[in-house]
């Protein structure tokens, strides 16, 4: 396939989180699939010719810059639209021809490169790294640095929009409103500052921006506030799909007008490989990180007033990273300097991004103090892949990465007091950042973020298709045939049409076959002649879906029944959320406002698993449209082929029990996401293959409980191990003396089995 990245900085020269990020996946590209990638990248060289390309081949790509310094800037629209640039843009589309276009980021490019794709019939993918598009700024920071609501005062249900110019006229700054004039003069001043040291230099800066709002014309900037806005939503137009890294950045754009399914929220991806060979050192303090740009978006003065507040003494701050004046306005550096100074804080500097991985080797926590709404910052999952909790603003969609007291904390964003008394809970609970590091989630793998992409690529290429991919359900049996039949006939009535339901016979006679007769010709049938276990016996249908060309698989148990809509409002949690796997609310046939789970959570440190909601009434309140868990019932769960590809089936050792909990936290460490998804509901009737009493049920739950505990393991050591395994033990006694069916020593003994039979390394069907 041959792949068009554009983005508008390209490193070693450009080192921001989108360059970074478009280097990777364009290399990716290259050598996972051996693509041809071409990099259509801006550069700002004043000692070459405007506009002049320069290429070069370096890791299997061919990178072609266009140089723009904006000295032959004319107007204000030519900041954003410019002619010269597209028809450079068009000659590189014309000499390439590629398959595809990834666009990372426009700025200082032309926005016109959109309109060359479209009229050469070339699906164009947009990653939306920031609100550019729709913020002149990017960030949605006004000049005060205050979080602006965008543009849009009202958005009406046909998503049409009432602009209020004055949003946006002050933000586009004195070029807005300057004219032609404005930019010459703009021109000769640059031209005028190459001839003269840096001292007068910053003197005729000044005095620029003094001037400049002399010449700058308000009802000028008005008219081109409403210019900008309205062509920047004509180029979303001409965009095939746009990839969201945060669900933040989603609701974002759909609220500017984007159709939602034209977004699909698409997380980073990471290359892990550097990461796992770091060492960690270790200290008598609690040692603070930020890595970043020191600029006044990012906020770290907001950690270094912070720590004026903690004892002398108790943590230490690494500043890595160079100051960045902050869209020309360098006053930031008279407000940092004086914190700069403090015994604790050291200045590393800048440096290249294949150190990272060592610097947050040398640090406990990531302290990421953004005052702007974030997208996803790369930086938090770097810190996660080298084991680093993260210390958070609570804004954007960082809250969508750093979970509260789970793998980091959050405060309030641009809040110094509230981050000193955040921090101050790591000096004061000694056990909370092992906590916090054990909770530490699987980072989406780059293979998997390429292989996603390229997936999407290839559909767009065959054709805009509004056909809804092909999905399969696998309906297990085990001496349940008549469950079996209502699990299908409810398979059959779904609003969202199956295209394969398969009914795997877990048993050796096979006789339940004839019950099914009324709906043989609308199944495919799999017999596998023995009692495979419920993973054993899933698998079997799973693999015949995949077969079959399945890019989503639904499991359902013999004793489940699906309403009509639920199947579609699983997907449409899917696709919302980008996620691996979903499962619905499960509520009790027998007592249909019952609740039986509301998704799985799982504690490494414990190895406790629960069902949340277990046996309370259906709220009366509507449940989120989608939650993230550790995992959902595979009573009832959809799964995406990738996921499958990735991690494999079901982990047979298992046979009954805790293989869906270790076959999600499997996938959430291969990046994916499991979601709970509260617009849908399922009926479950538990128990009946095996009896709802039976105490090998408790057999099956402790022994395969300390399995998935083991092979799921949280950091630690035998001491660790040791916890977790008698914790796990007294949980299952519990449960055994609390639950009904045989005798007290009945069920005791069913777990005193399961506990001897994983000591002793006996799984599958069990004795």
């Amino acid at each position: 396939m041959k792949v068009l990245v554009v983005v508008h900085g390209f490193p070693p020269a450009a080192q921001g989180g989108a360059e970074i990020y478009a280097h990777a996946h364009a290399r990716a590209l290259r050598q996972q699939y051996g693509d041809q990638v071409v990099v259509l990248t801006r550069e700002q060289d004043p000692g070459r010719p405007e506009y002049d390309l320069r290429t070069e081949h370096r890791d299997g790509l061919r990178i072609v810059a266009v140089n723009n310094t904006f000295r032959r800037t004319r107007r204000f629209e030519e900041t954003y639209r410019n002619e010269a640039i597209g028809a450079v843009a068009s000659r590189v589309i014309d000499d390439f021809r590629p398959d595809v276009a990834h666009i990372h980021h426009l700025t200082g490019l032309s926005t016109s490169i959109v309109s060359s794709l479209a009229d050469r019939r070339i699906p164009c993918f947009v990653t939306l790294h920031d609100y550019w598009l729709m913020c002149h700024r990017g960030q949605l920071l006004d000049l005060d640095c205050r979080v602006c609501d965008g543009p849009d005062a009202l958005m009406s249900v046909g998503r049409s929009a009432e602009h209020h110019p004055e949003r946006c006229r002050s933000c586009l700054g004195p070029a807005g409103g300057a004219g032609a004039a404005g930019f010459i003069g703009a021109a000769a001043l640059r031209a005028l500052k190459q001839r003269v040291g840096a001292g007068p230099a910053r003197q005729l800066r000044h005095v620029a921006n003094r001037l400049a709002p002399l010449v700058s014309s308000t009802g000028e900037a008005e008219d081109q506030s409403r210019s900008r806005l309205a062509h920047m939503r004509e180029v979303c137009a001409g965009v095939t799909h746009f990839l969201a890294p945060s669900r933040h950045m989603r609701d974002r754009f759909v609220q500017f007008g984007i159709e939602p399914e034209r977004i699909t929220v698409a997380g980073y991806g990471f290359d892990r490989a550097p990461f796992l060979a770091i060492e960690r050192t270790t200290s008598d303090h609690v040692r603070l990180g930020f890595l970043g740009s020191l600029m006044v978006s990012k906020g770290p003065h907001v950690l270094l007033e912070a720590i004026c507040h903690l004892p002398r003494g108790s943590v230490s701050v690494d500043l890595v990273g160079a100051y960045s004046a902050y869209h020309g306005d360098d006053s930031y550096r008279h407000q940092l300097g004086p914190l700069l100074q403090q015994d604790n804080v050291h200045v590393r500097g800048a440096i290249a991004h294949e150190r990272v991985p060592q610097a947050l080797a040398s640090i406990d926590v990531l302290v990421v103090p953004s005052i702007w709404p974030e997208n996803s910052p790369l930086v938090i999952q770097e810190a996660f892949l080298a084991g680093v909790p993260v210390v958070a603003s609570r804004i954007g969609g960082i809250p969508e990465l750093v979970g509260d007291g789970r793998n980091g904390l959050l405060f309030r964003a641009g809040d110094p007091q509230d981050l000193s008394r955040t921090l101050a809970r790591l000096l004061h609970e000694p056990e909370l950042l092992d906590a916090l590091r054990a909770g530490i989630p699987a980072v989406r793998s780059l293979e998997e973020d390429v292989r996603f992409a390229r997936r999407m690529y290839a559909a767009e290429r065959s054709g805009p298709s509004t056909a809804r991919k092909p999905l399969a359900a696998t309906v297990l049996n085990f001496r349940t045939p008549d469950d079996t039949f209502l699990a299908v006939k409810s398979l059959l009535a779904s609003r969202r049409p199956v295209q394969d339901v398969i009914v795997v016979d877990n048993d050796a006679g096979g006789g339940a076959r004839d019950a099914w007769q009324e709906v043989a010709t609308n199944i495919r049938y799999v017999q596998t002649g023995s009692n495979l276990g419920f993973s054993g016996g899933m698998n079997a249908g799973i693999r015949e879906a995949l077969r079959r060309g399945a890019e989503r698989v639904l499991l359902v148990n013999s004793d489940v029944i699906v309403p009509p809509d639920c199947i579609e409002r699983l997907e449409q949690a899917l696709d919302a959320h980008h996620a691996g796997i979903a499962g619905p609310v499960i509520l009790a046939r027998s007592e249909p406002d019952r609740l039986e789970s509301l998704g799985m959570s799982y504690a490494p440190l414990t190895g406790r698993m629960r069902h949340r909601g277990a046996g309370a009434r259906l709220p009366a309140r509507d449940l989120p449209a989608g939650r993230v868990v550790d995992g959902v019932s595979a009573c009832v769960m959809l799964v995406t082929r990738e996921v499958f590809d990735a991690v494999g089936l079901l982990d047979e050792d298992y046979f009954f029990g805790f293989e869906d909990l270790d076959f999600c936290l499997k996938a959430r460490r291969a990046g994916f996401t499991t979601i709970l998804a509260g617009i849908a509901t399922a009926y479950h009737e538990g128990g009946r293959s095996i009896g709802a009493t039976s105490p090998r049920r408790l057999y099956f739950a402790a022994r395969n409980h300390l399995l998935m505990a083991r092979r799921r393991a949280a950091p630690g050591g035998r001491l660790a191990l040791l916890s977790r395994t008698c914790s796990i033990v007294m949980l299952n006694a519990a449960h055994a003396v609390a639950s009904r069916g045989g005798s007290l020593p009945a069920r005791l003994g069913a777990v005193a089995r399961g506990t001897r039979d994983y000591v002793a390394g006996r799984f599958g069907a069990g004795s």
